[in-house]
């Protein structure tokens, strides 16, 4: 990714502490500046979402979203997002252990996910293969709002 000054501003729905760690090591590996705003539940991740544009919270130029989510699931994460319409151009990913259903794909695109990262078991490629992965995001979110 071509160096940026702009400092992404990235949600991510994820009940595992350990990923989010493993998330914001893989960003900084990239070189990618940040701000991760973490939710560990789907309902945190769905208020947050309607949120979004007001009241201090600001739109996030990507969403991650993780499909098995305590009380929710990250397609009802999807769905709210797609119900406020300052979320409407940004980047939504799913990030993931598992694929999920081919009905969790369908509905996760058809609510506007455009990408499904699978979180490697291995340490390192998740540092490398995710971070990699959101770094592309990232700097497809950046040209399209240029």
């Amino acid at each position: 990714m071509a160096k940026s000054s702009q400092v992404f501003r990235i949600f991510l729905a994820e009940d595992n502490a350990a990923d989010v760690v493993l998330v914001r090591e893989a960003l900084d590996r990239h070189s990618i500046s940040y701000e991760l705003m973490a939710y560990p539940n789907a309902q945190a991740a769905i208020l947050a979402a309607e949120r979004c544009g007001s009241d201090g919270y600001p739109a996030p130029n990507l969403m991650l979203v993780d499909l098995n989510l305590p009380w929710g699931h990250g397609c009802n994460v999807l769905e709210a997002a797609s119900k406020n319409p300052v979320l409407n151009s940004v980047r939504k990913a799913i990030l993931s252990s598992f694929v999920g259903s081919p009905s969790d794909v369908e509905t996760a695109r058809r609510l506007g996910a455009t990408s499904f990262i699978m979180k490697p078991a291995n340490l390192e490629e998740f540092l490398d293969d995710v971070g990699r992965q959101l770094a592309h995001l990232l700097e497809s979110s950046e040209a399209a709002s240029s």
